[in-house]
């Protein structure tokens, strides 16, 4: 009786503090507090770098995620025009973007170039002029006068006599862009035989991964679509805020999918096992109980929760409900005895149910990953939380019946006895499976990519082609950084830099590749370019202008005006597309594209250039992760094998460890067969196999005089752990898909091996002493 005298006590205090907990949430939810995360790059681990290195990835990254771009096809120009305007207006009349601006405003930056184009020489006058060639040079000038499609004004022979400039300006233009993309009203457009096509960049005001700016962004989109598809005109949309609106839907779907299933699910267990559709009540209570506190306990060490995390939490149900169906279908053998009375001797294998479970997700806290931190953290208060409810509740109900479904699985129980009845047999079944899934071991293939963390729909990944493939957008993600300690040296660095790179695209090594130097020379080389021209000779200058019928005074007074003339710097350069390619006064960027050969390119890397590959490297990053996972899942053996000793006595450890281990091997050997490949999240999977598998050991252990009653728990326990986690094999994100398979075959194969090679031991038996069912 003394022990019944504390449910009470406990249960009140259980109560406030899940009414406390539920009125924080609310006060947060409705102050705006509460915050779910759904950027997918923020599970994984800040790389150890360079910290100026990671400032300036998360710069790019910032740049890069800021844009969406939209390529539309129009039938004709009258329509191409009509969808500019469309588009224009929409983008003015919403909040949702920043002012829709030319991708480059050609005259102003023509305009520019022209003020400061005293250093400004194409590569090859550049070279006539080193070579003093000064024949050559005027007579280029000659050609360009006789030319029909080139506009000579006297202003432009008054500020440049030589006719530099136009020649710069061409060959500029030539290398800068595709000759058949031309810039109308500042936006790239294509006309060929596919069409007419115009891209547009639009810049967003709020984060890509805001949920409701996803939204919002979305029904835009939509309006827009409508509106231009009226003038037969197509859209094509990319960019990292609709992945990101993707991804999120797509988890909103899979959380709705697995609660539903589970749900629905588990309906049918209960009433397969119980008759009846109470326990769903009572299990609803324990997992709302459970997610509502590991709610807030994640939300409150964090700061914020992700919605990966709510995908996983969604298959608490899958879990929680293991330890009420042991304790009802016990409950159900002894039905007029008292319910705490009934747990008080099942509590410890309950408990050490629970704990084997936890100790899944406790070392999955040790992982580096802050996405697996956060689920560890939500699951381990999650299922304390759900295990504490139902103890506390469950005893104080009726019993059910669980007659029918005991005497359904009486076959579990026929074939728990064949085997345990004959050794040789289960010797050899064993030596079988770990022959088999040993040698099968070796086809298993491991996939790190860490594109696999999110989920892609087939239309976008189309969609990115598409504008990618059009307007010659083969950008990549791999760049260089460059940094020096002054302005000369950057631009110095950054000149031998791009010499390299163009000779790997005339070697086919590089597609091609966007610097700041492309299009705004050193400061240097503009300097010597002046000191060039001022060497030509008074003579050949005397001599063109006669050849030009040009006033020979004018000629000279423009060579004596260079030194005075304004050379260009970034800073008349800010308006440009790629002026974002100079994070700071000590650093820029050079974007490359189409790599065919990463070993040449990283060859190139100096103490001031460097390259940096943050898909490339956050996939090497999963890879040293997964190993370690391995190492880490070795280490949470041995722990479990030093805590179930201790407790159980060292002879215990070989029957309580071997089915999940045959289990662990089974799962993987079976997954090398389909062809399945691993990665991280597969092998986190097999942690929470560890605590379920070894649940199932633990509470055969116990079962010696309720076989039948426990293998028909046992089932329930596991098929409602398939529904939980079983359920995210159909997950679209691959990583999440590997999890729910791994967990899905090693619950099946934890269950079967426990079930034929667990012997129950006598010290330990579930019975009610002076207890009398009446």
């Amino acid at each position: 009786m003394h022990f019944s005298n504390w449910p009470n006590k406990f249960t009140a205090l259980w109560l406030s503090i899940l009414l406390c907990v539920a009125l924080s949430l609310a006060y947060s939810w409705f102050k705006h507090d509460i915050h779910i995360q759904t950027n997918v790059f923020a599970l994984l681990p800040k790389e150890h770098q360079d910290a100026q290195l990671e400032k300036t990835q998360e710069y790019v990254n910032q740049q890069l995620n800021n844009k969406v771009f939209l390529v539309i096809d129009a039938p004709n120009d009258h329509a191409l025009q009509q969808a500019t305007d469309i588009l224009k207006q929409q983008v003015t009349h919403s909040q949702l973007w920043q002012p829709l601006k030319p991708q480059l405003d050609t005259d102003k930056f023509a305009q520019t170039l022209y003020q400061h184009h005293a250093g400004l020489l194409s590569l090859e006058d550049s070279q006539l002029l080193k070579q003093k060639d000064y024949t050559a040079l005027t007579e280029q000038a000659l050609l360009q006068v006789m030319s029909p499609g080139m506009p000579i004004t006297a202003d432009l022979l008054n500020h440049d006599p030589l006719l530099l400039f136009p020649r710069f300006a061409m060959g500029l233009s030539n290398q800068n862009s595709d000759q058949t993309i031309e810039l109308e009203q500042g936006f790239a457009t294509i006309r060929d035989e596919h069409g007419y096509s115009r891209l547009f960049s639009l810049e967003l005001t709020q984060s890509p991964y805001n949920i409701d700016y996803q939204k919002s962004t979305t029904a835009w989109m939509q309006i827009v679509d409508a509106q231009l598809n009226q003038l037969n005109v197509k859209t094509h949309w990319t960019g990292t805020l609709l992945f990101s609106s993707f991804g999120t839907q797509s988890a909103e779907k899979e959380i709705s999918t697995i609660g539903l299933g589970s749900s629905l699910g588990v309906l049918l267990l209960v009433w397969f096992g119980f008759r009846s559709l109470r326990p769903m009540l009572t299990e609803f209570i324990a997992v709302s109980s459970g997610i509502l506190v590991a709610f807030a306990a994640t939300h409150w060490v964090f700061g914020e929760i992700h919605l990966m995390t709510l995908v996983f939490g969604a298959s608490l149900v899958g879990v929680c409900v293991d330890f009420s169906f042991y304790f009802m279908a016990l409950q159900s053998q002894h039905r007029n005895v008292d319910g705490f009375a009934i747990l008080k001797p099942v509590l410890p294998s309950l408990f050490m149910g629970l704990m084997t479970t936890l100790v899944a997700y406790v070392f999955l806290t040790f992982t580096p990953f802050p996405g697996f931190r956060q689920i560890a953290v939500f699951s381990i208060v999650g299922l304390s939380a759900a295990w504490v409810t139902s103890i506390l509740l469950l005893p104080r109900l009726k019993a059910l019946n669980a007659q029918p479904s005991i005497h359904t699985l009486r076959f579990i129980g026929s074939a728990r006895h064949y085997f345990l009845q004959r050794d040789f047999l289960r010797y050899v079944v064993i030596v079988v499976i770990v022959l088999t899934s040993t040698t099968s071991l070796y086809f298993l293939k491991a996939n790190d990519d860490v594109r696999n963390l999110q989920s892609m729909d087939q239309k976008l990944k189309q969609e990115d082609r598409y504008v990618r493939e059009r307007f010659g957008q083969q950008q990549g993600s791999d760049y260089f950084v460059i940094r020096a300690e002054n302005t000369a040296q950057l631009e110095k660095q950054e000149q031998v830099l791009l010499v390299k790179l163009n000779q790997l695209k005339q070697q086919g090594q590089l597609q091609g590749f966007q610097a700041i130097g492309q299009s705004v020379p050193s400061l240097a080389i503009q300097q010597e370019n002046i000191r060039l021209l001022q060497q030509i000779p008074a003579t050949e200058l005397k001599n063109y202008a006669l050849a030009m019928q040009l006033n020979v005074d004018d000629v000279l007074a423009w060579q004596k005006r260079l030194a005075d003339q304004p050379v260009l710097t970034l800073s008349s350069f800010q308006n440009h597309p790629l002026a974002f390619l100079q994070p700071s006064q000590n650093e820029r960027l050079v974007l490359l594209q189409g790599i065919h050969n990463i070993q040449n390119i990283k060859q190139l890397e100096t103490d001031q250039i460097k390259l940096l590959q943050p898909v490339a490297q956050l996939s090497q990053l999963f890879q040293e992760h997964r190993i370690q996972a391995q190492s880490l899942l070795f280490y949470a053996l041995i722990v479990l094998v030093i805590g179930l000793a201790i407790i159980y006595g060292i002879g215990s450890i070989f029957a309580l460890i071997l089915p999940v281990s045959l289990a662990l091997l089974s799962t993987f050997a079976v997954q090398a067969w389909l062809g399945v490949e691993i990665n991280l999240f597969s092998i986190m999977g097999t942690f929470l196999i560890i605590g379920i598998g070894v649940d199932y050991a633990i509470f055969y252990r116990h079962s010696h005089d309720h076989p039948q009653v426990v293998g028909m728990a046992l089932f329930l326990c596991m098929m409602s752990t398939l529904l939980g986690f079983g359920l995210l094999s159909f997950s679209h994100t691959y990583a999440i898909h590997c999890f729910g398979l791994t967990v899905l075959f090693g619950v099946i194969f934890s269950f079967v091996y426990a079930t034929i090679f667990t012997k129950a031991d006598d010290q330990h038996q579930v019975i009610l002493q002076n207890q009398q069912d009446s």
